[in-house]
C-alpha cells in the first residue's frame, strides 16, 4: 500500500498528515520549535562579541551575521527534514508534499536528502498551519 505524507509548517509548528487508498488526511503528528517564537532578546543571553579594529586600539561590538531567530528556524528546518529521513527508512510512507511558508519551505530545501527529494512529489509555498483539514485537501492534487 502507498502512504503519502504531506508536511504542513512553518518555523514554530509543523502538523505531518498521512493519505492512503481513499485520498483521505488524516494528522498523525504534531510538532513544534518554541524556541522560534522566541523574542530575540529572549534567544540572546549574552552582550555581543567584541573585537578590534584592524588598525589602531578600538573596539567595536560584533554583530552576528546570522540573527537568533534564523539560526532557531534552521534548526526546526534540520529537525523536521531528520524526523521525515528516519520515518522514509523506517517504511513509513513512499511519497511527500511539503506546503509551508516561502521562507521555511527554502529552508526546507536547502537541507533536504536526495533520497526524500526523489520522492517529493510536490511543494506548496503557502503556511496552511492554521487550516483545518478539509482545506488543506484543498491546496493539495485530487489523486495523492
Amino acid at each position: 500500500m502507498s502512504h503519502t505524507w504531506i508536511i504542513v509548517a512553518n518555523s514554530a509548528f509543523a502538523r505531518i498528515f498521512e493519505s492512503t487508498k481513499k485520498n483521505d488526511l488524516h494528522e498523525i503528528l504534531h510538532l513544534s520549535h518554541p524556541e522560534s517564537r522566541l523574542k530575540v532578546s529572549e534567544l540572546v543571553t549574552e552582550r555581543q562579541g567584541r573585537g578590534h579594529e584592524s588598525v589602531g586600539t578600538r573596539r567595536s561590538a560584533m554583530t552576528p551575521t546570522t540573527s537568533p531567530k534564523e539560526v532557531e528556524f534552521a534548526a526546526f528546518a534540520k529537525d523536521l527534514l531528520q524526523h521525515l529521513e528516519a520515518s522514509f527508512h523506517d517504511g513509513k510512507f513512499t511519497k511527500l508534499y511539503i506546503a509551508a511558508g516561502p521562507h521555511f519551505l527554502g529552508l526546507l530545501r536547502e537541507k533536504i536528502s536526495t533520497s526524500l527529494s526523489h520522492i517529493l512529489a510536490g511543494a506548496i509555498d503557502k503556511d496552511l498551519t492554521h487550516l483545518e483539514i478539509k482545506e488543506i485537501r484543498g491546496y493539495l492534487p485530487d489523486i495523492l
